[in-house]
């Protein structure tokens, strides 16, 4: 079975009347090796350097026209075959045929807006004209491709070129949107005046520039919603009866970030209680184990902890271990602490206990 597209694309039905002739050549990218096509609603990605198989079908290819494989399979909007032909150089990516028409030309007149983007990531001349001036840019305006417009504009098209017959892109437009974007697009390329009510665009989101397979998800769709007043701009005071005990910000352990950390031993001494009891009573309590040497070396890079001196190791190598208590506020009820809050203007005070 063999696929023909004996049909002129939509901007060459002016003057294309007798381009496409009876005399036609089946052409595959390698002589030796047949093409294996999809159509466009099937197609798969296919792996660098992988060669398309056969699977019975050819592309038809008009040679008296000047026309290439990698021209007919942008066209019929075949995107593993442009993929082949851009990866292994099968042809020239900007060729024109014998209206000066490249690839780059046909996927935007049939807006093939996948097949544009890999064909301008491999160099393909974004400004190239035909024999009457005919730019990729008019070809997607003339047929109303709106999101091929936005593509061919960030890669460097200049809308203001016009055909040789004095054709700009504004004249072309065939819809409200495409009119609007162009109008808006060159006033702001001429600038805008300060009492210009649309001075400003409202943005709605580039997700709607972007095609549904690739799009992992709308960034703007759920935005963070704003800080409240009430959960910043406060100063956290605590305040006891007896001495506090040191608090350390330590890591103990790769899979966890630093947190605050008391002494065992010190907790114990102010509860008046023996470990054993102390496990039984509140088991909840994370307990963490951490050599003298680790806990000496992260507590000695700190500027807010005690001097080192003040420090008692019970070894001298530092081997031996000392266990920790995790800070939460129910420990710091439990030894007798309260905390109170007070707002940036010093009006406000919360008390609690905790």
């Amino acid at each position: 079975m063999q696929d023909s597209d004996w049909t002129p694309s939509p901007k060459r039905s002016r003057d294309y009347s007798g381009r496409w002739t009876k005399r036609r050549s089946s052409v595959t990218p390698a002589k030796r090796t047949p093409v294996q096509l999809q159509s466009p609603s099937t197609q798969a990605e296919t792996s660098t350097g992988q060669q398309p198989q056969s699977e019975g079908r050819k592309l038809i290819v008009n040679k008296n026209a000047g026309e290439t494989l990698l021209q007919k399979a942008a066209r019929l909007g075949y995107e593993d075959v442009v993929i082949y032909c851009l990866e292994n150089e099968v042809c020239d990516l900007n060729h024109r045929d014998n209206a000066g028409y490249t690839a780059l030309h046909e996927a935007c007149a049939r807006g093939w807006l996948e097949i544009v983007i890999r064909l301008l990531d491999h160099g393909a001349d974004v400004n190239c004209g035909a024999q009457d001036g005919t730019r990729p840019i008019h070809d997607a305006v003339v047929n109303d491709h709106l999101d091929v417009v936005r593509v061919l504009l960030s890669y460097g098209a200049d809308p203001t070129l016009a055909t040789y017959s004095g054709q700009s892109v504004l004249k072309m437009t065939h819809s409200e949107p495409m009119e609007q974007f162009l109008t808006e697009y060159f006033t702001d390329l001429r600038g805008r005046s300060e009492n210009d009510p649309a001075l400003s665009w409202e943005f709605y989101g580039s997700s709607a520039c972007e095609w549904g397979k690739q799009m992992a998800c709308d960034i703007l769709a759920n935005p963070p919603d704003e800080e409240k007043d009430e959960d910043k701009n406060y100063f956290v005071f605590e305040f006891s009866d007896k001495p506090f005990l040191l608090c350390y910000n330590i890591q103990t352990s790769l899979s966890c970030s630093p947190c605050n950390w008391l002494l065992l031993p010190a907790v114990l001494r102010r509860l008046k209680m023996s470990v054993r009891i102390f496990q039984s009573r509140y088991s909840h309590f994370e307990i963490a184990t951490i050599t003298e040497a680790e806990f000496y070396r992260q507590v000695s890079t700190s500027q807010l902890h005690p001097q080192l001196s003040d420090l008692q190791f019970c070894s001298v190598d530092g081997r031996m271990s000392l266990q920790l208590v995790r800070c939460v506020p129910e420990l710091l009820d439990l030894l007798g602490s309260t905390m109170e809050l007070l707002t940036e203007d010093c009006e406000t005070v919360i008390k609690f206990t905790r």
